[in-house]
């Protein structure tokens, strides 16, 4: 089993973990990271705590929302940059019909 602390720790090595996915367009591992460290932080938090270990979960939590804020933020803008170019894919595939109809 593992201990609490150790959770903790792996909640700290998401962050860079998730961000290196992001910026490498890692979707399915992001996935995964993402379900990995909801998983922790729900067993974290349903587990008995010292204040100790309370306290550094709260610090974790709000590090987490402030760092989620600045992820989704990429991530949105990766998706607008993707739904252009699925725009213009289209299009074109449009247009090319459209020449061999003729």
């Amino acid at each position: 089993m593992i201990s609490n602390s150790a959770k903790l720790e792996q909640l700290e090595g998401y962050f860079e973990l998730i961000d290196n996915y992001i910026e490498s367009k890692k979707w399915d591992e992001l996935n995964d990271v993402l379900i990995r460290r909801q998983d922790i932080l729900e067993e974290l938090c349903s587990l008995p705590l010292s204040s100790y270990e309370r306290d550094t979960v709260l610090k974790v939590m709000t590090m987490m929302q402030m760092t989620d804020r600045q992820f989704i933020t990429v991530v949105q803008a990766q998706k607008k940059v993707l739904q252009k170019q699925a725009a213009s894919l289209a299009h074109d595939r449009k247009a090319i019909q459209a020449y061999q109809i003729e």
